[in-house]
């Protein structure tokens, strides 16, 4: 984007917060199609809404009316106090798993995949109740992430949004989203929205964006071995994907893990 035509810094934020791998780049993608149109690619999508994890400094004032986090919220997360409201994505903590373990594989930060692995994984999150990496991130556990943005006192309001109900029917979920951020919006808006960051779309954008190099979510220069072989962000985005994958043992640990916030959240 031209930088004649970069919004001006806004005076308040719409946070794009969830724990990782719950769906934020599916809802980030939503979010910049209903209020600036198409996005062709990930570089265009992070200029619209910064994740402020890779941002090396923060601005004093907030670089766009859109931010991503999975930052615990706490009075302390940068640009707190400039926050309008927030669209918080929350995901059963057993798919979650599953896309993390994978994730894991592709940046390298894992050993190859093999049911070992896996169940070596699932120990260490079952027993952290979360991932280690993404608590010595500040993200903390599942449970707190997500109670830290729903279960708060906020002078914000915080709309919540399931990868369960936005995968089953995107539309009701996307205008819900358009009430938050373009309250004028019309459901053809919507609808070309929706279209526009589809699961298959955001695959097609990867594609690109791997093939012509471009720096973002999908494709960065230290991945090259790990796309060469396969492994993709958008990898498959199946609900159930992540409980199919545990045997009966380990899905009765992590249930009894979060149970009273599971039953709160309709797990």
């Amino acid at each position: 984007m031209p930088a004649s035509m970069q919004p001006a810094a806004p005076e308040k934020i719409v946070w794009l917060a969830s724990y990782p791998k719950s769906g934020n780049t599916w809802v980030r993608f939503l979010a910049c199609s209903l209020v600036f149109g198409r996005q062709d690619s990930a570089a265009a999508l992070n200029a619209l809404a910064p994740d402020v994890h890779e941002m090396d400094t923060l601005p004093i004032e907030p670089p766009a009316a859109l931010l991503k986090t999975h930052q615990v919220y706490s009075p302390q997360l940068p640009y707190a106090a400039a926050t309008r409201a927030a669209i918080y994505v929350v995901r059963d903590p057993a798919d979650v798993l599953a896309s993390n373990y994978f994730y894991a594989q592709r940046r390298g930060g894992a050993a190859a995949d093999s049911r070992g692995a896996f169940d070596r994984y699932v120990d260490r999150f079952i027993d952290n109740r979360g991932d280690p990496l993404w608590i010595e991130r500040g993200m903390g556990s599942w449970e707190d992430n997500v109670r830290s943005w729903l279960h708060g006192r906020h002078p914000f309001p915080v709309l919540r949004v399931r990868y369960e109900d936005l995968s089953a029917d995107p539309e009701p979920v996307c205008g819900a989203m358009a009430q938050l951020l373009r309250p004028h919006g019309t459901e053809a808006e919507i609808e070309r929205a929706v279209l526009d960051s589809s699961f298959q779309r955001l695959r097609e954008i990867e594609r690109t964006d791997i093939r012509e190099q471009r720096t973002g979510i999908f494709y960065k220069p230290y991945l090259q071995a790990s796309i060469d072989s396969g492994r993709r962000f958008m990898r498959r985005g199946v609900v159930g994907d992540g409980a199919a994958r545990l045997t009966p043992e380990q899905r009765r640990r992590l249930r009894g893990a979060f149970a009273p916030l599971l039953e709160e959240l309709g797990y």
